[in-house]
């Protein structure tokens, strides 16, 4: 009787299910629109997060991040392995031909000299050919000073030929700059040499070009400008270094960071070296150092003039230092109806 009664009792449960599936569904009704709410706020949220990746990704040059720096703990971190000391965020949009050209010219910039960049522009920076025989490109960090970098991204977007890292502007930092700007140019550009240039010099690109493009000039091993040998070591001041940075009593041959060229190889080389020997606060020093460990031998150039003040046209000079304001617009003018001259006289 007793399992009888049990049998009956679980028969009457199983018919009471129905119900109960029915009761507790018009319980969960009222949150179904709920859930199906989450549920598009979650796949919105996630649709964003994407393209906020993507849009990060072209915004960059796809060098690796790290965190940003100053001009002492730059010194301090040294050069790492695997070309770690590019691994920063780099926001350009610089872009060089697709043919190869003679000449990449790299200008180190601070990103409030817009009015240097902009003469540069409008005047020797400039190739108005039809097939590009150079091109120009600015280096820059960042600074605290919110209108000038948003002025500097203005810019960039405007004229695109800026590569602007996440360091500080330091004189300091100057190596890092350069670094960049090099492997940038391995990476991105097939030219066969490059210039590397302050923002207030003057350089005779159609006569450099010509330089460049002879027989004579060669294509490879090339590293040459004012060369400056015996330089001694500061241990003082704005260009002071520590015995720990640099235990030498004079700086190996470098040439004058006004301007010098290097050919392609030569950059490649150095690029391998920036991993190994620590950066100094003077990059042309520096860059002369790195010819010296990678057995690249520095040549004078007499037609590079250095240190300057008298703004004076030579036919034969392909890069003056200093040269600022109407001097550049001046020398330039003379450049052109050189070249307007030589044209004639063919």
């Amino acid at each position: 009787m007793e399992l009888a009664r049990r049998a009956v009792t679980l028969v009457r449960s199983f018919r009471r299910l129905p119900s109960l599936a029915i009761r507790t569904l018009r319980k969960c009704l009222p949150l179904v629109p709920i859930c199906l709410l989450l549920l598009i706020v979650l796949s919105l949220w996630m649709t964003l997060n994407e393209i906020n990746r993507k849009v990060t990704l072209l915004a960059s040059s796809s060098v690796l991040s790290e965190p940003e720096t100053n001009a002492v703990n730059f010194l301090d971190q040294g050069f790492y392995s695997q070309h770690q000391i590019l691994r920063t965020k780099l926001r350009t949009t610089a872009t060089c031909p697709p043919k190869s050209i003679i000449l990449l010219i790299l200008v180190s910039s601070n990103v409030g000299n817009f009015e240097r960049r902009q003469l540069i522009r409008k005047t020797w920076g400039a190739d108005h050919s039809i097939e590009s025989k150079w091109k120009t490109v600015f280096l820059m960090g960042k600074n605290n000073i919110e209108r000038e970098m948003e002025n500097a991204t203005a810019e960039a977007r405007v004229f695109g030929d800026i590569i602007q890292s996440d360091y500080q502007e330091h004189f300091w930092n100057m190596s890092y700059k350069v670094a960049m700007g090099f492997e940038w140019a391995v990476k991105y550009c097939n030219f066969y040499f490059i210039l590397k240039a302050d923002d207030d010099v003057f350089v005779n690109t159609l006569g450099l070009v010509n330089f460049l493009s002879k027989h004579t000039t060669p294509m490879s091993k090339l590293y040459t400008g004012n060369i400056m040998v015996g330089s001694p070591v500061l241990r003082n001041g704005r260009y002071g270094v520590t015995p720990e940075e640099y235990n030498e009593t004079v700086y190996k041959p470098y040439c004058s960071g006004g301007g010098y060229i290097l050919s392609r190889d030569v950059v490649e080389k150095f690029l391998w070296y920036f991993d190994v020997l620590r950066p100094l606060k003077i990059d042309d020093a520096y860059i002369g150092i790195l010819a010296a460990k990678a057995g690249v031998k520095v040549t004078h150039n007499e037609h590079f003039r250095m240190y300057e003040n008298k703004c004076e046209y030579r036919e034969t000079t392909l890069v003056q230092h200093p040269a600022r304001g109407d001097c550049v617009i001046m020398l330039y003018h003379r450049m052109i109806g050189w070249k307007s001259k030589m044209k004639q006289n063919e």
